[in-house]
């Protein structure tokens, strides 16, 4: 083996021991390993000369405190040098030396770079055994170094967790931990309100369906907007919600141009069974004709419409009277329409909603549905469904009255309504059938709702004409993840509602049931 060899495995041997790379550490531990190797190295046998000088006593002595080095035997020949008396106080001090340097070389590694640098000139200046001047000037640098030492830093972290302050390596570890269990979530939700806020058209009167789908998918888990798939795909969705805007500008630019074009005719028909110049007539219905919406903005619409509406001004005084006559056939028209819009708003709200339980109708269900199911086949968000039925509700009808039925059916509805969570939607799925479908919910999540529904419907107190009336509840609880399809899904909900009837009615079974 060769020095370069001895020299390569000596720096590997002080790095895997956590040691300093100092002259002192390199040559004690190198001259180890070289006589391990049985390799003589004239520079490691120095300090075996100068004990051989030594008489048995300080030779026994130097064995005693291991000194290897000729910096170690340096210290012990000035300690014993000093010392008062011969009462052991030299070899004392001897010991506390080389105690305070092996403490200055652990304080090196610390993770702290004023403790370091004050470390490395403290074991500099007792490697040259500095003047006692020089070791009281350190002594004062290290009192300052803890008087004036601050560890609010730490306290910074305390809003993260709650970590050990004095265990740096522990600390870490917490800190890691803390950041593996952090959920985004909730930190999403704004974020998600807005990117659900930008996907709204602001100009057109609705949203498509894969609009209101990914939609849908945001409000119900915020946490998709950290997948770049999932990002990608909400730019198409903005595009889209731009490209609608701007079918709905160019359809409302086209009723524009029509209206006035049918607008202009009359007026010009009037001015030509008027006295006025068929010079200017032709010079309005000209401005009129040149008007082109698709070329240019709605500024330069308006401001040339102003040019156009003063020119009319100046020249059909005239025709007053029988503008004021059209004036009443206008606010016919425009009552007319208004009274068709809310009849229109009115109808969509009746699909959308059961007029009886002001739940969500079977129809609007079948559309939730569809949505939910597009969100777990896309990006596996899980949901439930309960089917609920009134139990014996055929009897209460043929007993009390289509009437005492349906204040039942109102009352449910209300109940229904007070019991479940903003993001679950329930409705009225048919005769005294009902369906809830909560998004991401578990099994348990759906067993606990219906359990609710069920207790709340039995001991709400139903009264028709003075009597109160006995309603119960039974239903059967399904999760996604266990069916093949939205399909067998739901006839799998059905049929663990009727298990529950056979079972004695007023109860919830699911699939552990």
């Amino acid at each position: 083996m060769t020095a370069n060899q001895i020299g390569k495995e000596t720096i590997q041997t002080l790095a895997k021991n956590r040691l300093v790379l100092t002259p002192e550490n390199y040559i004690s531990t190198f001259c180890t390993i070289a006589k391990d190797k049985g390799f003589i190295v004239e520079d490691c046998n120095k300090i075996e000369k100068f004990m051989d000088k030594l008489n048995p006593a300080f030779q026994a002595d130097l064995n005693k405190y291991n000194v290897n080095t000729p910096d170690e035997l340096m210290t012990y020949l000035v300690a014993t040098l000093n010392r008062i008396s011969s009462t052991g106080e030299g070899k004392l001090s001897l010991t506390l030396i080389i105690l305070v340097k092996r403490i200055l070389q652990s304080i090196t590694m610390l993770h702290n770079k004023e403790a370091r640098d004050l470390a490395n000139a403290s074991l500099e200046r007792i490697e040259h055994l500095a003047d006692e001047n020089t070791f009281k000037l350190m002594k004062d640098k290290w009192f300052s170094f803890l008087s004036d030492y601050d560890s609010t830093h730490v306290g910074k972290l305390k809003e993260f967790g709650d970590f050990k302050s004095d265990d740096f390596s522990l600390m870490v570890d917490e800190m890691y931990t803390v950041m593996q269990k952090k959920d985004d979530s909730k930190a999403l939700e704004p974020i998600s309100k807005l990117i659900i806020a930008s996907l709204t058209p602001s100009i057109a009167s609705s949203m498509d369906d894969d609009l209101a789908g990914i939609s849908y998918e945001i409000r119900n888990s915020p946490s998709l907007l950290s997948d770049s798939s999932f990002q990608e795909e909400i730019k198409g969705f903005i595009k889209r919600r731009v490209e609608l805007d701007k079918a709905e500008v160019k359809e409302k630019i086209k009723s524009i141009d029509g209206l006035l074009g049918n607008v202009s005719n009359k007026i010009l028909n009037l001015i030509e069974n008027s006295n006025l110049s068929r010079d200017k007539i032709k010079g309005i219905k000209d401005e009129l004709v040149a008007l082109d919406f698709t070329k240019h903005s709605f500024e330069m619409m308006k401001e040339r419409l102003v040019t156009i509406a003063n020119s009319l001004e100046v020249e059909v005084d005239s025709l007053s009277g029988v503008m004021i006559e059209d004036e009443d056939v206008v606010k016919k028209l425009k009552l007319k329409v208004h009274k068709l819009e809310l009849a229109l708003g009115k109808a969509k709200k009746e699909t959308r909603l059961d007029f009886l339980t002001n739940l969500i109708s079977k129809r609007g269900l079948d559309e939730d549905l569809n949505r939910a199911e597009k969100s777990y086949e896309r990006y596996g968000i899980d949901y439930s469904i309960v089917f609920f039925d009134l139990d014996k509700f055929k009897m209460l009808n043929d007993t009390f009255g289509h009437e005492a039925g349906d204040v039942v059916l109102k009352q449910t509805g209300v109940i229904l309504n007070q019991i479940k969570r903003d993001v679950d939607i329930v409705g009225r799925y048919g005769g005294e059938e009902f369906l809830a479908l909560l998004p991401n919910t578990p099994l348990n999540g759906a067993k606990v709702f219906a359990q609710k529904v069920r207790s709340g419907i039995e001991e709400f107190e139903f009264l028709y004409k003075g009597e109160r009336l006995t309603v119960t509840v039974s239903g059967g609880c399904v999760n996604r993840k266990d069916f093949s399809d939205q399909k067998s899904m739901i006839d799998g909900s059905d049929k663990l509602l009727y298990r529950a009837k056979e079972a004695g009615r007023n109860r919830i079974y699911s699939k552990d049931d």
